[in-house]
């Protein structure tokens, strides 16, 4: 048996992207009794592809740190990626 599958759609997330959706997740939630299910659906099928995006780009970043014969390059490298692995206080929090 063959398995039909619809390939996902192309979703660009540059920095303008990212930051849009950033604002709509934390007006959403900040108004959370506003937003239909299928608005909400969507919202988490983008930040879970994100996410798992920024999890790839950070190991990537990551290893091309470690590989770096380059002293600042490797430091500007590391301290993205701790810049990265922070969220502000409070963010995520009831």
């Amino acid at each position: 048996m063959g398995s039909s599958t619809t390939p996902k759609p192309t979703i660009v997330l540059d920095i303008e992207t990212l930051n849009a959706i950033s604002a709509r997740l934390a007006e959403r939630a900040d108004a959370i009794r506003q937003v239909t299910l299928a608005d909400w659906a969507e919202d988490l099928r983008l930040a879970a592809r994100a996410c798992g995006l920024l999890a790839h780009l950070r190991f990537e970043l990551g290893e091309i740190a470690t590989k770096t014969t380059d002293h600042d390059a490797r430091l500007e490298l590391r301290g993205l990626l701790d810049d990265a692995a922070r969220a502000e206080p409070g963010v995520g929090q009831p």
